[in-house]
């Protein structure tokens, strides 16, 4: 098989591989879309650890090929939705039935070979069957909305609740129209980008505003949707001044969901909030237990993905759509690579 590897930090060729005979209890499938994702970046970049001559890539959908001894869920045929990564089973956490805590976990493209190759082989228990009414397009977005929808669990989301989302990247648009499912009376976005603010607004935010153009946003926000504060502040963006303003935004007794993976230390963090607001602070980790529903969302149609693509690439354009993902060139949102086109 033709597989995309990743040479050395900002370096990818394509190479050809032996395919990996499924072993006990493993499915080979035929990959049909994958997303680039900020880990997988991350990872391009060397700032996460990778094994050596890795294959990237975690998100990703396909057809089943061959399955191996064991398998009883999966048949060759059947389409699949794939999760990033799994436990080890042996760890206290695995053993408390928490393995998104595992302290030695495989993941896709990082200890193990990704999604970015022609074929991938990978444990039954990270795979979940998927109407083939959805698309590859909308497939990919799997491990997305189940790490969106394990964020919206986590915030505590009531129906009627005023809801903002600070950062218009892929995940914040999905959480946008979770929030919207899971009765939220308003959601707003905020962001720097206004290409991102206008499709947050078509895919159900009531507002959108752009944080840069707007110095006085905050109060202005405050003052049109949530004048005692939001129920809930998603912060998406990674950003440390996000999460301050996370903080000034959000009610008395509401709550902020930490999900961007911060990249820098935060200063001026104001700890007399958290008393005089009794503010919630929550972090949220990958997707573990929301992926039956996530896929039952894409195939009902109520998940829309399509607008929140805005790079198509073929498995010989890998190293442009890392390139375009990690310069943000042209605008990219959410860049996808087709590994058998």
């Amino acid at each position: 098989m033709k597989a995309c590897v990743l040479t050395e930090p900002g370096k990818l060729e394509i190479v050809e591989r032996d395919i990996r005979p499924p072993g006990e209890g493993e499915v080979l499938v035929k990959v049909d879309c994958v997303g680039i994702c900020g880990t997988d970046v991350a990872v391009y970049r060397g700032e996460f650890k990778a094994r050596d001559l890795v294959i990237p890539g975690h998100e990703y959908c396909g057809e089943v090929v061959e399955t191996g001894k064991g398998v009883r869920r999966l048949k060759p045929g059947d389409y699949v939705i794939s999760e990033a990564s799994w436990g080890c089973g042996d760890c206290h956490w695995c053993h408390m039935g928490l393995p998104s805590y595992c302290e030695r976990p495989q993941s896709l493209g990082r200890t193990v070979d990704g999604a970015i190759a022609q074929y991938i082989t990978v444990p039954e228990s990270i795979l979940h069957k998927c109407s083939r009414d959805v698309t590859p397009l909308e497939g990919q977005a799997g491990v997305g909305v189940a790490t969106a929808l394990r964020a919206v669990a986590r915030s505590g989301l009531g129906i009627g609740d005023r809801v903002l989302v600070i950062g218009p990247g892929f995940s914040g648009l999905l959480m946008v129209q979770l929030c919207r499912i899971a009765g939220a009376a308003c959601v707003g976005m905020a962001g720097t980008r206004d290409e991102r603010l206008r499709i947050a607004e078509a895919v159900g935010a009531d507002f959108a505003v752009n944080i840069r153009t707007r110095p006085r946003w905050e109060e202005e926000i405050l003052a049109a949707y949530a004048p005692h504060g939001f129920d809930v502040c998603i912060e998406a963006s990674g950003s440390g001044a996000a999460l301050l303003s996370a903080i000034r935004l959000v009610k008395k007794g509401g709550t902020i969901v930490e999900f961007g993976i911060p990249s820098d230390k935060l200063d001026g963090l104001p700890q007399q909030e958290f008393y005089r607001k009794e503010i919630s602070v929550v972090g949220s980790k990958g997707g573990y237990g929301y992926y039956p529903k996530a896929v039952s969302l894409l195939e009902k149609g109520q998940i829309r993905v399509g607008p929140t693509v805005t790079h198509e690439f073929l498995l010989s354009e890998a190293a442009r759509a890392f390139d375009v993902a990690d310069r943000r060139l042209e605008n990219v949102l959410r860049a996808v690579i087709y590994p058998n086109r």
